[in-house]
């Protein structure tokens, strides 16, 4: 080791020890940190670290760049790509562009940045010792903050694992106690279905008894209906030979449906279809039922009412027989109904054993849907506990007694809410109903456990699913500190909680952005 390795070395050591020598002003040249001071012997000639050229000494720092890879103007700002090392002996050492050396901004706590003018007015002050002080209390506080959490996160490992265990055994249980309201379902389903057996059976006399009444009923009214045609007919058929002709219908008033005092040809040809007389079945099979429509409408006194005059017969045809088909398939499904609701027969008519049957039926089926009842609410339980198994609640579980927590933040705007492994929404301080951010998806980007994703939420306006990030830091009492909208539809939120407190980690030093970049 030669004289000047010597003596950077004793310099490396010495100002590691007095950091309250600003050292800056010993090592040469300006802008290397120390351990690299040993690359830059003044009497020798310069080597570039890219290995490209070999220049004198003496061009080292000398303003004008030289090397592609800026190594022998690390104290000028010579070289666009080049860097410049502040020491700042009592604070953190930083590494800046060399761009900022001599700007008149102060970068460096201890000012060396602006080199080219400490003799000008508003000189950039020592600051280390200062920032150096509050940088370790800070350390200090934060320190204080992960050694506390690391205790409160040994609690919740504990828990998480204790939550586990009671997971597992109620899940063994609940398989038990399901097992047996299986049986106790199924032996009510049996006795439902035998209950309702024997309420069928009892009921159908009535049944049988309905029918013959509404059958009757029906008849009454075909025959009144009947009756009221052959009335009408006798009514336009004036010279009684049992056929309506078209100066009968001319004379009948309800078929000028435009009230003009006459009836149009077209107005006979709608009631008569085409034809020069309509005899007295012809008239009760159709003419009756286009007769029953101009009535109605006489009734109800529209008037300006015009007749179709080219009537599709094959299409009423098919209507009416729509028609009846769906009177069939109504009647085929009254069939096909069990006798389980006695409310649509007259209860005044039972007599005191179908009422035992019906209420013994009716007793039977509450038990069946109680069962039954019982019987989901267990799968669901145990769905539910097996979802949460499931969940990545962290190498140790450390998660696992937040699950299902929910905090929420206030801004000028809105309401965030974040119920953890579940989802996350907003709501407006305007009013409105509440928006989904996101549903807990998985941990997302490294280190693992500290970046949590929840997407699938509620679709923007003309855009994409909503999402959010939730990054996860030390804190010692979990609470959501911040929530962004960095782009649209996704959303960005900051989380503290102790589960995350782990002493050995450690942040590495940030490079300065142009953001820091202020001048003092």
């Amino acid at each position: 080791m030669n004289v000047m390795e010597n003596f950077n070395l004793f310099i490396t050591v010495f100002c590691g020890i007095f950091t309250l020598i600003n050292c800056t002003s010993i090592v040469k040249p300006r802008g290397i940190a120390f351990e690299r001071a040993s690359l830059y012997v003044p009497d020798k000639d310069f080597s570039c670290f890219d290995g490209s050229y070999i220049i004198p000494f003496s061009f080292v720092n000398d303003d004008y760049c030289d090397c592609p890879d800026a190594s022998d103007e690390p104290g000028t700002s010579a070289c666009p790509n080049g860097t410049f090392h502040c020491t700042n002996a009592g604070h953190t050492s930083l590494v800046i562009p060399s761009s900022r050396v001599n700007d008149g901004i102060c970068d460096c706590c201890d000012g060396s940045d602006e080199w080219a003018n400490m003799l000008r007015k508003g000189t950039c002050e020592n600051t280390c010792e200062e920032l150096g002080r509050a940088a370790r209390e800070e350390a200090e506080r934060v320190q204080k903050i992960f050694v506390a959490g690391h205790e409160i996160r040994a609690q919740l490992i504990a828990k998480g694992k204790e939550l586990r265990l009671e997971k597992q055994n109620r899940i063994t249980e609940l398989f038990e106690i399901q097992r047996s309201a299986e049986l106790t379902k199924n032996n009510t389903l049996y006795a439902k279905e035998t209950a309702e057996e024997i309420e069928k059976s009892a009921l159908e006399k009535y049944k049988i008894m309905n029918d013959e009444k509404k059958r009757q009923e029906n008849e009454k009214e075909k025959l009144k209906d009947q009756n009221e045609a052959f009335e009408i007919f006798n009514q336009i058929d004036t010279n009684k030979n049992n056929k309506i002709e078209e100066e009968e219908v001319e004379a009948y008033a309800t078929f000028d449906q435009n009230n003009d005092g006459t009836v149009s040809q077209d107005e006979k040809d709608y009631f008569m279809e085409n034809k020069k007389e309509i005899t007295l079945e012809d008239f009760v099979l159709n003419g009756w039922i286009r007769l029953k429509q101009l009535m109605l409408v006489e009734n109800m006194d529209v008037k300006d009412t015009e007749l179709p005059v080219d009537v599709d017969n094959d299409r009423q045809v098919e209507e009416t027989e729509d028609q009846d088909e769906n009177e069939d398939d109504s009647d085929h499904v009254e069939d096909d109904v069990k006798y389980t609701e006695s409310e649509d027969f007259d209860e005044s008519q039972y007599d005191e054993e179908t009422k035992l049957i019906i209420e013994e039926a009716k007793q039977a089926r509450n038990a069946f849907e109680e069962a039954d009842r019982k019987f989901r609410d267990l799968q669901r339980e145990v769905t539910h506990l097996q979802e949460s198994l499931n969940k990545d609640f962290g190498p140790e579980d450390e998660f696992a007694a937040l699950d299902g927590e929910c905090y929420e933040l206030s801004d000028r705007e809105y309401v965030y809410k974040l119920c953890l492994f579940d989802q996350i929404t907003q709501r407006s301080k305007n009013g409105g109903s509440e928006v989904r951010l996101g549903t807990w998806n998985s941990w997302i980007g490294e280190p693992k456990y500290r970046t949590m994703l929840y997407d699938r939420g509620q679709h923007c306006w003309n855009g994409p699913q909503r999402s959010t990030h939730v990054r996860l830091s030390c804190g010692l009492e979990p609470a959501l500190l911040s929530a962004t909208e960095p782009n649209r539809c996704e959303y960005a939120m900051d989380f503290v909680v102790p589960a995350v407190c782990v002493q050995h980690s450690e942040r590495p030093s940030a490079p300065v952005t142009d953001a820091e970049h202020d001048e003092l």
